[in-house]
């Protein structure tokens, strides 16, 4: 907390576009597919056109602001992308009125405006690198906005829906976007952009190991994030027979002790070293998940939620560094690899659960959950001898 009062005010501008951002985001992509089977009347297996889309979108838009961003393009200029692109898709949104609709005008704009994050995550540390800030710090504190905003943005768009229907969290969803883009207006410099990175005279350049360690290990945690929080419901409630308070009682208290251990995470990493910190966080996913395949009571699993919420708070705190700090020349890339597990990890994931519950029950979700947290504690414990060109946290 010291940290935060003693950052400049456009470092807390930063931090302030990057919740808004989220929370605009996080109000409309968990309430998709609920739209698109229960607001258009499609079928359940629709969705998955939607998301067949948006995901090689998503992952394409990122890389590509990410080398914009590397060779100097304005951080202004390319965050307008974003910004407009939800403002426009969340006014949109209020006229869909089938599935085809969706596809054609939602998916593409949904793809830029899952630009916003990563751009404004590099905006953070190339903010941080001219002041001289603690980078790690400042990535946890970016970080700890992202989880803040999908504490509040989900819930709100839910409870709105449930109260008023599907256009007046559209509505809600377009005032945020109103307000991002007053922020990106007074926030971003009109000049700010990277130092132009030289392009290589012959050849391509080499592939970058340590990026793609990184961004392994990430999809790791975030398929086990993912698995469980797709599965969570269904087991908790149906198979294990706890209340159905159950579900959104553990991801509270997960998500509360996450921000907590995301400020914690960057002191441990100065200790004892980022790969350190996530090695012990996949340790934590792997028996988080074990245990709550055991579960028969709402006290063990809310007692649990503080572990899985310790686990993640670790990933999340040092993850983006880590990736970082494997291309310190090239943040835009490094920042885009970094998003892009994310997105990669969690369509994996959701996809996966389904297929997985099918096959067996939703109890085999978790175990396999802990599969892939281990899967990333190895990628990470057989790729040791590759350290990043410079030491972050």
């Amino acid at each position: 907390m010291t940290f935060f009062l003693q950052l400049p005010r456009q470092a807390v501008l930063i931090l302030l576009l990057q919740f808004t951002n989220s929370l605009g985001v996080s109000s409309l992509v968990p309430l998709m597919s609920f739209f698109i089977v229960d607001g258009l009347k499609a079928e359940p297996w629709q969705v998955g056109l939607y998301t067949a889309l948006l995901m090689p979108l998503t992952l394409l838009s990122n890389r590509w602001a990410g080398e914009r961003l590397d060779h100097g393009f304005a951080v202004r200029k390319l965050l307008l992308i974003p910004v407009s692109a939800f403002v426009l898709l969340s006014a949109l949104l209020t006229q869909v009125s089938s599935l085809l609709m969706l596809i054609v005008l939602i998916a593409p704009l949904m793809s830029l405006s899952n630009m916003g994050s990563g751009t404004i995550f590099t905006f953070g540390r190339l903010y941080a690198e001219r002041q001289a800030l603690d980078i790690g710090r400042v990535n946890s504190w970016l970080r700890m906005t992202v989880s803040l905003a999908w504490m509040i943005g989900p819930a709100l768009s839910f409870t709105l829906v449930a109260s008023f229907g599907f256009p007046v969290a559209f509505t809600c969803a377009f005032a945020i976007g109103l307000v991002y883009l007053a922020l990106w207006h007074v926030v971003v410099p009109a000049d700010f952009r990277a130092k132009p990175r030289i392009r290589p005279e012959k050849g391509r350049e080499p592939v970058n190991l340590g990026l793609l360690i990184g961004g392994m290990s990430c999809i790791g945690f975030v398929i086990t994030n993912s698995l469980f929080v797709s599965a969570m419901p269904l087991y908790f409630v149906n198979e294990t027979g706890l209340p159905g308070s159950t579900p959104g009682l553990s991801l509270s208290v997960k998500c509360l002790v996450e921000i907590f251990v995301i400020f914690a995470s960057v002191r441990l990493a100065e200790r004892i070293g980022t790969r350190q910190v996530l090695m012990l966080a996949a340790c934590l996913a792997a028996v988080s998940m074990l245990l709550f395949t055991q579960v028969s009571a709402l006290w063990q699993v809310l007692t649990i939620s503080v572990l899985e919420g310790t686990y993640y708070g670790l990933f999340a705190g040092v993850a983006i560094s880590f990736v970082q700090s494997f291309a310190p020349d090239r943040p835009g890339r490094a920042t885009a690899v970094y998003m892009n597990s994310l997105f990669l990890g969690s369509m994996i994931g959701s996809v996966s659960m389904g297929f997985i519950a099918s096959a067996a029950d939703f109890r085999t979700v978790l175990f396999v959950a802990a599969v892939s947290s281990m899967a990333a504690l190895a990628t990470l414990v057989v790729t040791f001898r590759v350290q990043p060109e410079t030491s972050e946290t």
